[in-house]
């Protein structure tokens, strides 16, 4: 049976926050102003809020709070990279937080926003009711070598269709000349087709073990500063220490949900064990055969499920 989300609706309230060194986020709430508060990470790095995802609260329970990460989204400056760290997006949880007066509230987060999550519940889990992390990014050299340059069989012709976009003789990984290009180059007829091939691959990853979708690519401008942002956060490992569950015993006393598909091919279920032992209280929903992404419909329907339980 195909899982049916609450309707599509509109935010109640949007706009800017100054979080400082020039950068301005974009949020948005929507729901019941009174209800209980919580809070979407979205993924990417370098992606954005989506309307689907508040689809999955009651809108008469639940102010759910969106906004874009630095340079991400309608964020400004759109595909900044200065003064643009994890350190930084932690600290504008806070800040959007107070500036919305909410004592406390819950958090969700999925693949990179499973990450920021996890971190900003060890920084301030006074400030978290429950958690639920779906398919969780853990910032490991491995994980981003694997997916930079050992994708699945599946996806191997469209990572040599972004490999083709190396010069042979340059010798530099995809990831390297992607960091390069995008952060330090201004030649948009290198960045354009870099980011198209990016997008491309990256969607495959995304849905596997399911067929690669045919996607529309949008607005060059909006890919650029998307991989721009991506680029720069995966060369330098996402700007985490050398374990992202250092201080998981923070969380201890934090209700968390997993949910993760046991075919992930850009974020390993293997995470979400890892994290288990250190949040023993942590209850994990493994979606058999599944892949990456939340449209996916066990993981769909196991992230309905899990979201709806929460009163």
């Amino acid at each position: 049976m195909k899982t049916k989300l609450f309707a599509e609706i509109q935010p109640a309230a949007h706009g800017w926050l100054a979080v400082g060194d020039g950068h301005q986020l974009h949020w948005q709430a929507s729901g019941n102003p009174e209800g209980i508060p919580v809070v979407w990470l979205h993924g990417g790095p370098g992606s954005s809020a989506s309307p689907l995802h508040r689809r999955f609260f009651d809108p008469a329970l639940f102010w759910i709070i969106q906004y874009d990460q630095r340079g991400c989204g309608r964020s400004l400056p759109l595909g900044a990279i200065d003064h643009n760290e994890t350190s930084h997006l932690i600290a504008d949880i806070e800040c959007l937080r107070e500036h919305l007066s909410i004592p406390r509230w819950s958090v969700v987060g999925g693949s990179w926003g499973g990450a920021l999550a996890l971190l900003y519940a060890q920084a301030h889990p006074d400030r978290v009711n429950r958690m639920l992390c779906r398919s969780p990014f853990l910032c490991t050299q491995a994980e981003i070598e694997n997916f930079m340059e050992h994708p699945p069989e599946g996806c191997r012709e469209l990572w040599e269709a972004l490999q083709s976009q190396v010069p042979k003789r340059s010798q530099q990984t995809v990831l390297e000349f992607g960091y390069r290009v995008f952060c330090f180059e201004e030649d948009v007829q290198k960045q354009v087709p870099l980011a198209q091939a990016w997008a491309t691959y990256e969607a495959a990853m995304n849905v596997y073990p399911m067929q690669a979708p045919t996607i529309g690519l949008g607005n060059p401008d909006a890919l650029i500063a998307r991989y721009r942002v991506q680029s720069h956060y995966l060369w330098h490992r996402c700007f985490v220490g050398p374990n992202i569950l250092a201080h998981a015993h923070r969380m201890s006393e934090i209700p968390l949900t997993l949910v993760h598909g046991d075919r992930d091919a850009l974020c390993p279920f293997e995470n979400s064990h890892d994290i288990q032992r250190a949040v023993p209280q942590a209850n994990l929903i493994r979606v058999a055969g599944g892949g990456h992404d939340l449209t996916d419909p066990g993981m769909l329907s196991a992230t309905f499920q899990a979201l709806t339980s929460w009163r």
